[in-house]
């Protein structure tokens, strides 16, 4: 079964709800938001340690819709890292209490299930949306968990690190020197690519595999090439001073790009990126830099 067992009677109080949380979205950036901001909004909320869940929901959810006959597609750049928590945490509330009303059918809610009693909510029309009338919403998918996803440059993926949370990271291009990401600061304690995580960019990408992402360790939640600004197109890696026999790496070292010629670093820099020190490292292989970044303390 697909539909969710939403009874008529429990569509008022879920769409007055989740219009609330709408209108908090719309007090917090000065507008209401586009049916892929909620989306994205709930997709973030669902509850998946809950017992009325049925152990396949990922997090973040995908929902895709369907308008007026064709698939929506959101225009322009969303503004969900700008929320603060409260509005998830009212989503979160909302969602748990809907997957509860699901379950209580007889068994726990599934991913679809749960997408179409959304769709029930929002065609409605209570919620106020930017862009389209939720009476025009035809369709809502969940989407399947993607295995062995090929990343590309903008991928926002989420690491976890012990004891709890997750570091983010963009994934800025691949080459022969590997998948090069630029690490921010700051732990996201459930994954969200929050603003106040993405504000801080950390100096020098690395290089690293994609193995923790083909067996979905490492999940992409989210995609941004704004974010590529922050950190140089094509990283360098960097060498110590006679790291190679008949090779001139410099005084000091030198940085290289996978296609260009070796640039020497002064001391300064040599000190930024822990050459100096003898704590560079240029490459990661995944698991050993979800180590490192678990054993870091902001």
């Amino acid at each position: 079964m697909t539909d969710a067992p939403l009874a008529a009677d429990a569509l008022d109080p879920f769409a007055s709800g989740f219009a609330d949380v709408a209108a908090e979205f719309a007090d917090e950036t000065g507008g209401p938001p586009t049916l892929g901001e909620f989306l994205e909004v709930l997709g973030w909320s669902v509850p998946t340690n809950s017992d009325a869940v049925d152990g396949t929901f990922t997090e973040p959810l995908r929902l895709t819709a369907t308008v007026k006959g064709k698939r929506y597609r959101p225009e322009g750049a969303s503004r969900v890292a700008e929320l603060n928590d409260h509005v998830f945490e009212d989503a979160r509330s909302l969602n748990a209490t809907l997957t509860e009303r699901i379950a209580s059918a007889g068994s726990p809610s599934t991913p679809q299930q749960y997408a179409s009693a959304i769709l029930r909510i929002i065609r409605t029309g209570r919620i106020a949306f930017a862009d389209v009338d939720g009476t025009e919403v035809r369709r809502l998918v969940a989407e399947r968990a993607k295995r062995n996803t090929r990343l590309s440059p903008g991928d926002i993926l989420a690491i976890p690190v012990e004891p709890s949370g997750h570091r983010l990271a963009v994934v800025i291009t691949r080459n022969r020197f590997g998948t090069a990401i630029g690490l921010f600061e700051g732990v996201s304690p459930d994954g969200r690519p929050s603003a106040d995580v993405l504000k801080a960019p950390r100096r020098f990408p690395v290089y690293t595999e994609e193995s923790q992402v083909k067996n979905g360790t490492w999940q992409v939640v989210g995609h941004d090439e704004g974010l590529l600004g922050r950190f140089p197109a094509d990283p360098e890696v960097y060498h110590k001073p006679g790291a190679y026999p008949g090779v001139d790496t410099g005084e000091h070292g030198a940085a290289e790009t996978a296609d260009g010629p070796l640039r020497m670093i002064d001391a300064e820099e040599a000190e930024a990126v822990g050459l100096a020190a003898g704590r560079y490292r240029q490459t990661y292989p995944a698991v050993f830099l979800q180590k490192v970044l678990s054993g870091e303390r902001d």
